[in-house]
């Protein structure tokens, strides 16, 4: 075990212990998500005014009056919020920084290159805002899923966080809501209206990426007959179930609570045969996204 010199539990150790077993995967995943990332912006944002979030977003809305190359204006910023992550939380944290703000605005010029191979001219505007979300959504994914930081306004949002006391989601939405609404009035109701539908569809394609698509449904039945529920679960559907004792917050009566894990599948037919053997029987189901045995 993983134990500090006070034999408490070291979870300083432990984060170290899995990132270098997952070194070079994490690597891997982090420059796919940096180059797809990149190619959302190139190829389906930029070149059809249609502002993203974050620093790329607000690199794009300055290029807009400042006749740059939009890597740079991306390099700048980030380099910005750089400087100032390693005033406000030291070189440690300033350092995880150092990587995203470099490799992304290379990225960014690369990935213009494939303008010149293939010509989106005359597309549907909503499918351009469709392929580039979900791209943005995939890369963004893969970098969260590797533990390396892009750079760009995460300090901001962590600074906004740790001054305002703000959730990092909170203070993610807050940033980017601005920006786009910024666009409103420099590309127009439908540039602003594209960029928010790209934002949705993005953080949407994200999830999926970082914690997967749930085939199963976890139900937690609390009923007046475990014993004909428990039954049918399993030798009729052939899955396992663990009995809990449960305590009712309000009446404080002692219940049994039936804990199982149903291929999506089968939820409806679950979900109404217990509803038969016990009319009265509450239960939650939530997705469930990883079992293990």
């Amino acid at each position: 075990m993983l134990l500090s010199k006070s034999g408490s539990f070291d979870i300083k150790e432990l984060h170290k212990k899995l990132e270098s077993k997952n070194v070079y995967k994490n690597f891997f995943l982090f420059v796919m998500g940096m180059a797809i990332s990149a190619i959302s912006v190139s190829v389906f944002y930029e070149p059809y005014d249609i502002v993203t979030v974050g620093s790329t977003g607000l690199a794009i809305l300055i290029t807009k009056f400042i006749d740059i190359d939009l890597s740079l204006m991306i390099f700048a910023i980030s380099a910005i919020t750089l400087v100032i992550s390693f005033g406000v939380f030291g070189v440690e944290y300033g350092s995880k920084n150092v990587l995203g703000t470099i490799l992304y605005p290379v990225f960014v010029k690369a990935a213009t290159l494939i303008n010149h191979v293939v010509d989106f001219d005359g597309t549907s505007m909503f499918l351009l805002v469709l392929v580039g979300g979900l791209l943005s959504g995939v890369g963004f994914g893969l970098i969260k899923k590797s533990g390396y930081s892009s750079g760009g306004f995460i300090p901001i949002y962590d600074i906004m966080n740790k001054k305002f006391k703000m959730s990092i989601g909170t203070a993610s939405t807050v940033v980017n809501t601005i920006i786009l609404l910024c666009s409103l009035f420099i590309y127009g109701t439908s540039a602003c209206i594209y960029g928010f539908l790209g934002l949705y569809i993005s953080n949407s394609m994200a999830d999926r990426v970082m914690i997967g698509v749930s085939n199963n449904k976890a139900f937690y039945i609390i009923t007046r007959k475990p014993l004909e529920v428990k039954d049918y679960i399993i030798n009729n559907l052939h899955h396992t179930v663990t009995i809990v004792n449960a305590r009712g917050g309000y009446s404080n009566k002692k219940k049994k609570m039936l804990i199982c894990v149903i291929p999506t599948i089968e939820y409806t037919r679950v979900k109404e045969v217990v509803k038969e053997i016990d009319k009265d029987a509450f239960f939650l189901i939530t997705d469930s996204y990883y079992v293990s045995k």
